[in-house]
């Protein structure tokens, strides 16, 4: 099958972002299908183009037998008006790109936002070959429960509108999210059309990791911290509003004032949060608090894996009602460390697997509290809450799985 998806931010795991197309197209290729992937060569965490050349707007890369299709897109620097002409800008490269290419069986326009899905269905429509809506977040309610949107403005009716017209018009709707197909369904969708397909884990072993330097550099400074005998936490992702990277500061400040020194916590990656994030520690002089660079997702597992505990957080949103679906809990579970989860999601991987603590969103005495209950225990102890976490997400979350249920998705969308 020749399968195209468009995802404005994917990538493979030589950046550190989402590798959920990646993962599933590489197993889809070995079986012979022909995969292709329509990203951005702007990226939306570091906030400068990384794949194209000064005087490209398209190019093709094999990537383990994905086809990546890198197009130049609107660069921005902020969520302003630019950000929005991203978007756009990316929609049009795409349909313009897939113009030179040979017809697909299937498309699948895959959110965050709604113009990369509207660009699939137009091509969908175009070729004459089945669209599939792929909902990784639900847009707009996700923008109106943050507060981003108003709930009766103008933009928000219009999305509104362009949600639901995508939803009718895809053959099959795949979503990440457990509970979506309750707010899908609620729209008059039928309940057969949506299928659940979350994010997951490499699991045949042979996908790429490395170290680049900072990432070396920073398992030695990890590795130092431990020897002086502090348990480290570590958190490894973006610092965005919605995952709420305050709450762990605020947690550290706490262990500060309780007198607690041998617990270290350490921020790895960038966003557009982050200078906020340094700022609030600066101002509270924390001394247990390290940020470090984003690392390549192919350097993720060792840093993990060099951490005590993890951390994992979200704000109280209530659009996470109907669950989530995050790469970066997954890798943390693989890691085999215990996840410490702060949000209020209930279906919450952390407490299916008993790979960690849940404790309430938005509250620093809780990481606090839970930070000390695992330094309390010994590391046999850690050790075997991580273990219980790293089985269950490869018994339920591989990617080899999921790829064949993604692909059964896309047979239902054919026939």
């Amino acid at each position: 099958m020749r399968i195209w998806i468009l995802n404005h931010y994917a990538s493979p795991p030589d950046r550190p972002v989402g590798t959920r197309h990646y993962d599933l197209g590489r197993v889809l290729a070995k079986q012979g299908h022909d995969v292709t992937i329509f990203a951005s060569g702007f990226s939306h965490f570091t906030l400068r183009e990384e794949r194209l050349r000064r005087n490209e707007c398209v190019r093709t890369e094999d990537v383990d037998g994905v086809r990546f299709v890198w197009l130049r897109t609107v660069p921005y620097a902020r969520n302003n008006g630019r950000r929005a002409l991203n978007m756009l800008s990316y929609s049009v490269s795409a349909i313009w790109a897939q113009g030179r290419m040979k017809r697909p069986d299937v498309v699948v326009g895959s959110s965050v936002h709604l113009a990369a899905v509207a660009a699939a269905c137009l091509i969908g429509r175009v070729r004459r070959v089945p669209f599939v809506f792929e909902v990784r977040d639900l847009w707009p309610q996700t923008l109106v429960d943050m507060g981003a949107l108003k709930d009766d403005g103008a933009i928000t009716r219009a999305l509104r509108g362009l949600e639901l017209f995508l939803y009718r018009r895809a053959r099959v709707v795949i979503s990440l999210l457990p509970k979506a197909a309750d707010y899908i369904v609620h729209l008059g969708i039928p309940a057969g059309k949506v299928v659940y397909i979350p994010n997951g884990i490499a699991d045949d072993g042979t996908r790429r990791q490395a170290l680049d330097e900072g990432a070396a550099e920073l398992l030695a400074r990890i590795e130092e911290l431990r020897r002086s005998g502090s348990l480290v936490a570590g958190y490894v992702g973006s610092h965005v509003r919605a995952n709420s990277i305050d709450t762990l500061i605020e947690g550290a400040r706490t262990l500060r004032d309780r007198g607690v020194r041998n617990i270290v916590f350490v921020f790895v990656g960038d966003g557009m949060e982050r200078q906020r994030n340094e700022q609030l520690a600066r101002q509270h002089g924390l001394q247990n608090v390290i940020f470090w660079a984003a690392i390549p997702k192919c350097s993720v597992p060792a840093v993990l894996k060099a951490l005590d505990v993890t951390l994992f957080s979200l704000r109280d949103i209530s659009v996470f009602r109907y669950g989530l679906s995050c790469n970066k809990l997954f890798d943390y579970l693989a890691s085999g460390r215990p996840v410490i989860s702060a949000c209020a999601v209930t279906d919450m991987p952390v407490r299916e697997s008993g790979g960690g603590i849940c404790i309430p969103p938005e509250a620093p005495e809780a990481v606090a509290d839970a930070l000390v209950q695992l330094a309390a225990m010994d590391a046999a102890g850690r050790q075997a809450m991580g273990e219980r976490g790293r089985r269950w997400v490869y018994e339920h979350h591989g990617a080899t799985a999921l790829a064949g249920r993604f692909l059964d998705a896309l047979v239902q969308a054919q026939g």
